[in-house]
């Protein structure tokens, strides 16, 4: 279950400045949730309770009851971790050495993608995972860099036997979401959660009928409302951002914990299906080792 510091650190910087002052009181004084009415937290955090409201809408919680629980659970299970102070900014420089980039980038990345841990959320993640395999049809959709990752589970459950669908083209996933029923299961990719054409494509497919899972980032947006069932991700990304790399990243590790545990939950249906993909994909490979590189070598002459 993600757990309620973890989710407080995600959101803190997307605050208004009395939701601010709120996060930041609690990210201090965690144990404060557990005794305090709405109206003390916020006098102690010097600001109103319909920020503490507004806050725990952000977080994309149910209420303040629900931020309490969290951060009860994060006390006996945490009682004293101490906050790891986050790798520095990747700062665009014409003199950065090469090994300094590295370090940064792999520095941030390894964060980026150990806070994917503190946000699984074990319910949202076994709900998906029947949802998927009752489905008569996965329809995965993301646009972007999203896509690319939409693309690695398509791939993934391909393997596995799971009936599913992807296509890079937008217009095509909106005929696909068009065409769902009641009894198949849309996945919608997004980090930002706000892509108007990724939200405008989930929304036919729940007109659909289809049971909706969203893998976004942390907090409230149009998909995450949309969304039947939500797979969180760190929020990770500035809004001018070099490349999708972290949330690409983490969104790839969310995937391969989701793919993990349908295999898991399904061994005796899936493990043969993999073998035997596996075994005839190598099988190609052996057979016709050097069609790819001719191919290449031919149109890389024209």
């Amino acid at each position: 279950m993600t757990g309620g510091v973890a989710l407080l650190r995600e959101i803190v910087d997307s605050c208004t400045e009395s939701e601010r002052k709120i996060a930041e009181y609690l990210l201090e004084n965690p144990s404060s949730a557990v005794f305090c009415t709405i109206a003390e937290l916020a006098r102690q955090a010097d600001t109103n309770p319909p920020a503490v409201v507004r806050l725990c809408k952000r977080a994309g919680l149910s209420g303040y009851r629900e931020l309490q629980i969290l951060l009860t659970r994060d006390m006996y299970s945490h009682p004293e971790a101490p906050a790891d102070e986050p790798p520095p900014a990747f700062e665009l420089d014409s003199n950065q050495s090469v090994d300094v980039i590295a370090r940064t980038i792999v520095a941030r990345t390894t964060d980026a993608v150990e806070r994917v841990l503190t946000l699984v959320n074990s319910s949202a993640i076994e709900s998906a995972i029947a949802a998927v395999l009752a489905a008569r049809m996965v329809a995965i959709f993301g646009v972007g860099a999203s896509a690319n990752v939409a693309y690695d589970l398509y791939q993934k459950l391909s393997r596995i036997g799971i009936p599913c669908s992807f296509a890079f083209d937008a217009d095509v996933q909106t005929s696909v979401a068009c065409g769902l029923t009641p009894a198949d299961v849309a996945i919608a990719i997004s980090y930002s959660g706000t892509s108007a054409q990724t939200v405008s494509i989930a929304s036919e497919a729940r007109q659909s009928g289809a049971r909706l899972i969203g893998v976004t980032s942390v907090g409230q947006s149009a998909l995450s409302k949309l969304a039947d069932i939500v797979l969180n991700v760190p929020v990770t990304e500035p809004l001018l951002r070099t490349s999708a790399s972290l949330s690409r990243a983490t969104q790839l590790v969310l995937i391969d914990i989701l793919y993990a545990t349908i295999i898991c939950r399904s061994i005796e249906r899936s493990i043969p299906r993999l073998e035997r993909s596996l075994n005839a994909v190598h099988e190609q490979d052996i057979k016709h080792p050097s069609e790819g590189l001719a191919y290449n070598h031919e149109h890389d002459s024209n």
